[in-house]
């Protein structure tokens, strides 16, 4: 049965010696997602697909695997629903894909970003007469994630631009680690954070799938174009006390982890060519993930002195049905703490890096928008959290949170 209580989560050696209520802890102060305002239906995707020139053929078979995704909707920038647009698509150049990149991507980025820019602001004590400007002014790390474009200058000094940034702003590009690359760009903007506590942190995630189309691998891309799809996330990060996450009621990140597991390297390949970006998947890919994923976060779980019982909150990567069915199924987890990985993906599909911050943001979005005060929050039990996704190699990419 899951714990309804708070288990003390022990802190690593350097900070035992500290005073608790005086460490530095990273705090949550707000996420933002968004999609491109092109909706596509996924069923009517599988009916225009199966109309390319080559796979008419197999018309049945693909709107039937398109079904099977139990996805309903997916958000993206190319409109799948047009045959002739679709067809233009395919046979464009990588050059001209990362283009089309640019173009969708900032307007995307910006829109997402100034979201959580004024919800963390909604929240941020200052003394200055607009609390928007300063929290821009406090945001010294900008980590931009992406595995579906590249780009020099890239997006992330396009946004510090566009947005009225410090010009002296850390700048850290994460690309190819595909879907757990939101776990490795919290852990550069924590490091960060920890080191820098009065100063902010903003992590952006943008993937782009739609713009690299293309059906030259029948079966696998059909497959790939099935589940992946565009969207953005951005998450502020800030430095606080433990007492003063204790009183504001904050979701703080406690630590983070990463495993690789062996003989999986044929799991998740991405690859560039010349009309764009690919990702293959073996079909061994849930096997691996059903006999490694245990095994790593039981272990995890172990150091840090819990269990698997301890956990209250769970987000799994919404990487596909068997995606979430097999860590379900090796984590024994109840339909009730997946829910939230099932609604993405069923209203979003795979959105690689995002989607994880997705299924976060419906998780935590409201205590993060609305955090309680001192009385509520001491009174409250505290909840521990659990996130992974997963990376090419295969690679576990996890983070421990805490709400209080």
């Amino acid at each position: 049965m899951k714990s309804t209580f708070f288990s003390p989560i022990v802190e690593p050696r350097e900070f035992q010696k500290k005073a608790r209520g005086n460490a530095v802890r990273v705090a949550i102060e707000s996420i933002a997602t968004g999609v491109p305002d092109h909706v596509t239906p996924q069923v009517q995707a599988g009916e225009v697909i199966s109309q390319l020139a080559g796979l008419q053929e197999n018309r049945s078979r693909i709107e039937k695997l398109y079904k099977n995704t139990r996805i309903e909707t997916r958000h993206l920038a190319v409109d799948l629903l047009s045959l002739e647009e679709l067809e233009r698509v395919c046979q464009l150049p990588l050059s001209t894909r990362m283009e089309m990149y640019k173009e969708q991507a900032v307007p995307l980025a910006e829109r997402v970003v100034q979201q959580a820019i004024a919800r963390a602001a909604a929240n941020f004590q200052t003394d200055q007469a607009s609390p928007i400007s300063a929290l821009k002014e406090a945001i010294r790390m900008v980590v931009f994630v992406s595995s579906t474009g590249f780009i020099a200058p890239g997006i992330d000094t396009l946004l510090i631009r566009k947005l009225g940034l410090r010009r002296d702003v850390a700048r850290v590009p994460i690309h190819f680690m595909g879907c757990a690359a939101a776990m490795n760009g919290l852990r550069v903007a924590s490091d960060y954070v920890k080191a820098h506590p009065t100063h902010k942190a903003l992590v952006v995630c943008l993937e782009l799938s739609s713009i690299h189309a293309l059906f030259a691998d029948r079966l696998n891309d059909i497959i790939i174009h099935s589940i992946f799809s565009d969207g953005c996330a951005a998450v502020i990060l800030g430095g606080c006390t433990e007492a003063q996450a204790i009183a504001q009621g904050k979701v703080i990140i406690r630590d983070h982890f990463s495993q690789l597991l062996d003989g999986t390297e044929d799991g998740i390949e991405l690859k560039v060519h010349e009309h764009g970006i690919t990702c293959q998947l073996s079909r061994q890919l849930p096997d691996y993930i059903e006999s490694g994923l245990a095994p790593v976060i039981e272990g995890y779980l172990a150091r840090r002195k819990l269990t698997k019982e301890n956990i209250d909150l769970w987000a799994v990567h919404p990487g596909g049905v068997r995606i979430i069915e097999k860590a379900q199924q090796a984590l024994g987890l109840s339909d009730t703490q997946v829910a939230n990985s099932w609604e993405v993906l069923k209203h979003y599909g795979n959105m690689l890096s995002a989607s994880i911050l997705f299924v976060l943001e419906r998780m935590l979005g409201d205590e993060i928008l609305h955090p309680r005060g001192a009385d509520a929050a001491q009174d409250s039990h505290r909840l521990n959290g659990l996130a992974f996704s997963f990376s090419p190699g295969v690679g576990i990419e996890g983070l421990l949170f805490q709400k209080f």
